[in-house]
């Protein structure tokens, strides 16, 4: 399965290439190269094996259902996205990023199916850094390191609530020092922290697919659906 997802990742490298679409002018698919598609491969490998040591399911557990996996993720995802079009209905949220970070424009723009595969590519690669790797890692060497494989539960919920603060801390609270963004960047501070938080609990419960699905579906809405083709910011 996390084979698959890298194969994903070369498919969206291609289509950058060949087609294009103007996704080849967006500084954000040089995540899509070959020497990074090559460290996300490698670096979620190592997540997903630590995973299976540390009590996560298979991506495809036979004892999980379709509903659980797919279902459920997907339904949390498109919530989380209309939470966050709704917030930026409200506060303004994208044009206020633009100025902050001095960028043309909040979400990568083009015809379809670019931005889907975009977006679809970016939910597996951050993945890898917010969730699959550090997670298993860091509860392999203090659960089963150095517990001895005592408190891997309570060890998991407070790596969860931890590394849930990776994405939006780094990318939200910057806003904080603009007068006038305070309540902007605090409230979208609570949405990407949940999103965060939905995924590892998802990634505990049903696998890093279940996972990855969450943040696609919230992007499909936030950053497809509303960011390309509503208000084309």
């Amino acid at each position: 399965m996390w084979l698959g997802c890298v194969v994903f990742l070369v498919v969206v490298e291609l289509y950058v290439v060949l087609i294009g679409g103007g996704l080849e002018k967006d500084p954000r698919t040089g995540l899509f190269s070959p020497l990074s598609i090559a460290a996300f491969g490698v670096a979620g490998f190592v997540g997903v094996w630590l995973s299976h040591r540390t009590g996560f399911p298979a991506a495809w557990d036979a004892r999980i259902s379709v509903r659980d996996r797919l279902l459920y993720p997907i339904l949390w995802g498109i919530g989380i996205g209309v939470a966050l079009v709704a917030h930026d209905l409200v506060f303004h949220w994208t044009a206020a990023y633009k100025d902050i970070v001095g960028a043309p424009s909040f979400n990568a723009l083009g015809p379809f199916p670019g931005p889907l595969l975009f977006y679809a590519g970016g939910a597996i690669i951050v993945e890898v850094f917010y969730r699959l790797l550090p997670i298993p890692l860091l509860l392999w060497l203090v659960s089963n390191l150095a517990m001895r494989g005592r408190y891997r539960e309570p060890v998991f919920w407070v790596l969860a609530a931890l590394t849930s603060l990776i994405e939006p801390g780094t990318q939200d609270l910057a806003a904080l020092q603009r007068p006038g963004l305070e309540a902007a960047a605090i409230t979208v501070f609570g949405v990407d922290y949940v999103l965060n938080f939905v995924q590892a609990v998802m990634f505990r419960r049903y696998g890093f697919l279940a996972a990855i699905v969450t943040r696609a579906s919230a992007y499909v809405v936030w950053h497809v659906i509303y960011g390309n083709y509503i208000c084309v910011c």
